[in-house]
């Protein structure tokens, strides 16, 4: 059981990164271990991280010191929190748990999970030092609705701060009047952004200051300068974490250009009843046996999809006129979630249009730019987002295909599954795929060393052409280019014989696609010209750096 004491702010669930990524986790845990005592455990919870170590879904880089540890912060959060396990007296799968498994509406369970999650409850006791009062999700969604948008900013500094539903009206003040004054600043945001983090942490924290309190768990440093750093630093993480776990409904979109957060157009009648007919004050629970039975219910909390008419008005506003009413609910859900797949791929067909206008560049680079610099929401997804929309300007390819996963309104949602290449193009005469990671230094080399190889074995033997890889990153790193310069030059029967994978910088691949658009490329026979070139290059330079350096060189005048 947890206590809120030491919390000010409302916290995120930060591990895992994405919802989606707990379903395999759950399975793993409850297939090996169901039955068994988890509280206190110590070798059983090492044991289950092992064995989510040695999965094939798992993307860590490196075994920690503490196993156990790592443990139960993979299960005694998200799925524990959201009621997709239970711990107590032994392992369980819930009856929640079980729908999250079958993996139908995986967006309806997670909705309805997250609306349950509020503070305090029988998983996190009452802090003494301030009133907690609230359903986190819940607020965030009326928050969306009732201003229209928020910014990843916006929430690290206000949504964070309510604790109780109490302090909504002065929450929707301070962002009004941040957005107003923001307007009005005559110096640059990133200044302006500072001091306003500034300014809440020292009126949140305002009896820690007073008092000199100020190491925090992060850090030795006990200075005043590091003490605002730290938490502003931890505010960012969980807006990221309530904005990627609030995505998982599937109710809340991004807004084009700005990424701004907002109510999905084909969701607002499910977002509005959601609103009107649930309570905001949390509930309070004689014992966690009740709490236990309302959570892993899942018949506790009504959505929008539960009411037959509502489902039955959606789908003929969806344009099939004609529904057979003695249909039970399940099966009506099966027609509306086909209609709301056309939708998106209409949708995403009209993204796709819309790329092909290669004035587009300017708005594909400034996105680059954005995620260069961590100002966007989901920085990994965007990349694979804003790279697939760069191969789609320069056109013609018979398809290019992300393998990452779009909500109905055409925009990310989650990451390509960890089987799948980021990005599949195929021409007449050869295939690319292309890989893209946000990290750096020997984490991206332990992360990228074996999987990128591997996707494109696959992708060789499965399209049965010529295959290329280029490899995206902020910067690539020493390990990572040594790597794929001596791997290109071997023989692997696993990866398909000799792999022909091209590192590039974000910046370099944005001088790829400039030069593309440029030289008004449309001959794919240059692309695999340019390509083959690179890997000719790699068999006989002399080392990495030397093969570095004619790849950058190459850029400008791959398209001519």
């Amino acid at each position: 059981m947890a206590s809120l004491t030491k919390s000010k702010v409302l916290f995120g669930i930060t591990s895992p990164r994405t919802l989606e990524k707990i379903i395999p986790e759950i399975r793993l845990l409850t297939d090996l271990f169901r039955d068994h005592n988890w509280s206190g455990n110590q070798p059983l919870q090492s044991d289950f991280f092992k064995s989510l170590f040695n999965s094939d879904f798992y993307k860590g880089s490196s075994y920690p010191a503490d196993p156990a540890l790592a443990a139960r912060d993979r299960i005694t959060r998200a799925p524990k929190a959201l009621g997709f396990v239970d711990l107590k007296p032994t392992i369980q799968l819930t009856a929640i748990g079980k729908m999250l498994l079958g993996r139908n509406r995986i967006d309806e369970v997670f909705t309805r999970q997250l609306l349950k999650f509020q503070l305090p409850s029988p998983y996190h006791t009452q802090s003494t030092k301030i009133e907690f009062k609230v359903k986190p999700y819940l607020e965030l969604l009326r928050l969306i609705n009732d201003l229209g948008s928020i910014s990843k900013t916006e929430m690290a500094l206000f949504f964070s701060q309510l604790t109780n539903i109490d302090k909504y009206p002065s929450i929707i003040a301070k962002i009004t009047a941040f957005r107003y004054n923001a307007k009005r600043f005559t110096g640059s945001r990133k200044v302006y952004v500072g001091r306003c983090f500034e300014e809440e942490i020292l009126n949140i924290y305002s009896e820690e200051v007073e008092e000199g309190k100020l190491r925090t768990r992060e850090s030795g440093d006990d200075t005043l300068k590091k003490f605002i750093k730290t938490k502003s630093s931890n505010m960012k993480d969980y807006s990221d974490a309530f904005s990627r776990y609030i995505r998982a409904t599937e109710l809340i979109t991004f807004q084009n250009r700005t990424f701004r957060l907002v109510i999905s157009p084909q969701k607002i009648d499910e977002v509005n009843y959601i609103l009107s007919n649930i309570d905001r004050v949390p509930t309070k629970f004689d014992s966690e046996k009740a709490f236990k039975k309302f959570l892993f219910s899942p018949k506790s909390l009504k959505l929008f999809s539960d009411d037959k008419k509502l489902i039955i008005t959606k789908i003929k506003n969806l344009g099939q006129t004609e529904v057979d009413k003695t249909l039970d609910i399940e099966n009506l859900k099966d027609i509306l979630q086909l209609l709301q797949e056309k939708i998106k791929t209409k949708n995403i067909a009209e993204r796709k249009r819309e790329l092909k206008d290669r004035n587009e560049l300017p708005k594909i680079i400034e996105v680059f730019e954005k995620i260069k610099k961590k100002d966007i929401p989901d920085p990994p997804l965007f990349l694979e987002w804003n790279v697939w929309r760069a191969m789609v300007m320069l056109n013609y390819a018979k398809s290019v295909d992300g393998n990452f996963i779009m909500d109905i309104d055409g925009m990310p949602l989650n990451y390509a599954p960890g089987m799948k290449p980021d990005i599949e193009v195929e021409y007449d005469e050869f295939g690319l795929i292309v890989e893209v990671t946000m990290s750096s230094g020997n984490t991206q080399y332990k992360m990228e060393s074996e999987p990128v190889p591997r996707h494109f074995g696959r992708a060789k033997e499965a399209l049965g052409k010529e295959m290329y890889c280029i490899f995206i990153a902020p910067k690539i790193s020493e390990g990572t280019l040594a790597h794929y310069f001596n791997l290109n030059k071997m023989n692997t029967r696993l990866y398909g014989g000799k792999t022909k994978i091209i590192p590039l910088t974000i910046e370099q691949f944005i001088q790829f696609v400039s030069a593309g658009v440029k030289d008004e490329f449309e001959e794919p026979a240059k692309l695999q010209n340019w390509l083959e070139e690179q890997w000719q290059s790699n068999l006989i330079c002399h080392d990495e750096s030397v093969w570095s350096d004619k790849i950058r060189t190459s850029l400008l005048g791959w398209a001519a």
